[in-house]
């Protein structure tokens, strides 16, 4: 059962920290470039990288961005806090792909949830992976890969019992006996980052 400590634990201070625009401010910071009027206007590595040109700088943020997922849930696992994960995921996404501080223009939340995810079930990071590299073969479009890679990661979670899924959570974690909690959890990140490519996947229909 979560507490309201917990809730606020893992909905405010996630969103805060989900929400640092490390794209944004290291671009900035380096090359005087506002990301929200450039290439993709993409608020993440990618788009850091094409913009400027530079790999440091896509290198950089991308490294920020999965720290800003993984730190978090490393924090709250050491602390003994495994009851805030299951707000402090979703809300890391929430943040980075909607933070208040750029009028909730963000990035698309890919690397944030894979830091965070690495520390509690590694395998569905893999399963990520695979699924992105397999869409990537078929249509050699990043935004087709990505929405295939979050969906079918999406049906998986929701599809598989929760004894099963259980069994592919970390213990360190301690949510490998709240699979329900991790079910919901990862499911309301996934969704959040599906949003973030909605106009994207439109494009791509449109032939765009």
């Amino acid at each position: 059962m979560l507490s309201f400590q917990s809730l606020f634990l893992g909905g405010i201070a996630g969103y805060l920290i989900g929400s640092i625009p490390s794209a944004y401010l290291i671009t900035k910071w380096k090359t005087g470039i506002d990301l929200r009027n450039e290439g993709s206007k993409n608020i993440g590595a990618r788009n850091a990288f094409e913009v400027t040109g530079d790999k440091s700088i896509g290198s950089i943020v991308l490294v920020m961005d999965l720290l800003k997922g993984l730190l978090p849930v490393l924090i709250c696992e050491i602390a003994g806090c495994s009851n805030a994960l299951a707000v402090l995921i979703p809300a890391l996404v929430l943040g980075h792909c909607y933070p208040v501080w750029l009028k909730f223009h963000g990035g698309r939340g890919l690397a944030t949830i894979a830091g965070a995810i690495l520390l509690v079930n590694p395998l569905a990071v893999v399963f990520w992976l695979l699924v992105y590299f397999v869409a990537g073969k078929l249509s050699k479009h990043v935004h087709f890969s990505i929405i295939m890679a979050c969906g079918a990661t999406l049906l998986l979670i929701i599809v598989l019992p929760i004894n099963v899924l259980e069994q592919t959570i970390l213990a360190v974690s301690g949510l490998n006996h709240a699979g329900r909690q991790f079910q919901i959890s990862v499911g309301v990140a996934l969704l959040v980052i599906l949003s973030r490519h909605i106009e994207p996947f439109l494009e791509l229909v449109r032939g765009k």
